[in-house]
């Protein structure tokens, strides 16, 4: 092997050595510094990819489940104020019971029909006030809806999961608990003079059926159709817009009559919607004014409490499915996290010898550079003869 000067073969060597066994060990000391094994795109591009989307599936999860507990938390404070609404009920049939024996005189049963009017007047404050972080339970109001009424129910959706597939929302729907939903605000009977007047012109292909108090709407609607009622000798006329999609409906038909008629402040008379239903009522509570009076009204403070108690069964049982739908997520985030985990955490055992054997290298070819450059002098020697 010749001997030369210009090119020193084993100091490029041991300083392309040292300079490989260093980029390894900072390497090492990043992954300790960090405790990440994946701190950029090169060090592993797959993994990069799957850790963020593993990532946003955690913490949609863990969004989900904060979003899970609040629901639970609002349908159990609808239903613990129906529970109240019940046991007012309850109070008023036994008032209704006690009204229905003719050990009562006239008197008896006036004072009687003061506390059941004070308690449906407490129903619906109840039905009025009960909210959750503002937003109102009871009062048949769909958050964000169009048009709302106090006699429908108000449909929550609830976002139970992290992407976007139906089965990650969850819709539920609280009726409304005021006396006119429940029936308890008349006392059945019908307006004496009811008429529907409806333009015959219409171009729409409604039909207007009317029975005993009652109105109801089905067909086509079109705008510019006109709907009339008369009731005890008061016309309420109604012109369909097209500005509203919900008016151009027998159900906003029905809606827009009711608003005119609630309007018009009509003596004893209630109205209350159903789609595209009107039922008119007459009175302004159960009646106790004589036994077959306050025999009805237990009949009908019977079927408001079954009303109720069917509704608390169903807010019931999704307030328990949600106690499984935490537990599910809470799993299922945790499964995630430790996915995640094995993908971009540093091995502490590895990275610890991996960065021992480099520090051992570096310095073994640094003591190498050295040599390499001291071999050299040897050729001083030849040139002192």
């Amino acid at each position: 092997m010749a001997l030369t000067v210009a090119t020193n073969t084993g100091a490029l060597m041991a300083q392309a050595a040292a300079s490989s066994v260093n980029k390894q060990m900072e390497v090492s000391m990043e992954r300790l510094s960090t405790g990440k094994r994946i701190n950029g795109a090169s060090d592993d591009a797959a993994g990069v990819a799957i850790a963020s989307r593993l990532t946003a599936e955690v913490r949609g999860t863990n969004q989900a489940i904060r979003n899970a507990m609040d629901a639970q938390a609002l349908i159990d404070t609808a239903e613990g104020a129906q529970l109240e609404v019940v046991n007012l009920l309850q109070r008023m049939r036994e008032l209704a019971v006690q009204a229905a024996t003719d050990t009562n005189d006239t008197s008896d049963r006036t004072a009687i029909a003061s506390e059941i009017t004070a308690l449906t007047a407490e129903i619906d404050r109840i039905a009025n006030t009960t909210s959750w972080a503002g937003q109102q339970l009871l009062d048949g109001a769909t958050p964000n809806a169009a048009t709302t009424t106090d006699n429908d129910a108000a449909t929550f959706t609830f976002q139970i999961g992290s992407g976007t597939s139906v089965a990650d929302e969850l819709a539920v729907s609280i009726n409304s608990t005021g006396s006119t939903a429940l029936g308890i605000a008349g006392s059945g009977n019908a307006p004496t003079a009811l008429t529907d007047t409806s333009t015959a012109s219409n171009t729409g292909t409604v039909a207007v059926n009317q029975s005993a108090g009652t109105i109801t709407y089905a067909g086509t609607v079109t705008s510019g159709d006109v709907f009339k009622i008369k009731i005890n000798g008061t016309e309420i006329t109604h012109t369909v817009s097209n500005a509203d999609t919900y008016e151009v409906s027998v159900a906003g038909i029905a809606q827009q009559m009711k608003e005119l008629i609630d309007a018009q402040n009509i003596s004893g008379l209630s109205v209350s919607r159903n789609a595209g239903v009107l039922t008119l009522n007459v009175g302004g509570g159960v009646s106790v004014t004589n036994s077959s009076n306050a025999q009805v009204a237990i009949g009908t403070i019977d079927s408001a409490i079954s009303t109720i108690n069917t509704q608390r069964a169903s807010l019931g049982a999704v307030s328990n499915r949600l106690d499984s739908t935490v537990s599910n997520l809470t799993n299922v985030s945790s499964n995630l996290q430790a996915g995640r985990g094995r993908i971009e955490d540093a091995d502490f055992a590895a990275e610890t010898t991996n960065l021992a054997k480099t520090q051992i290298l570096q310095q073994a070819s640094t003591a190498m550079l050295a040599q390499a450059n001291a071999s050299k002098q040897n050729v001083l020697s030849l040139l002192q003869g």
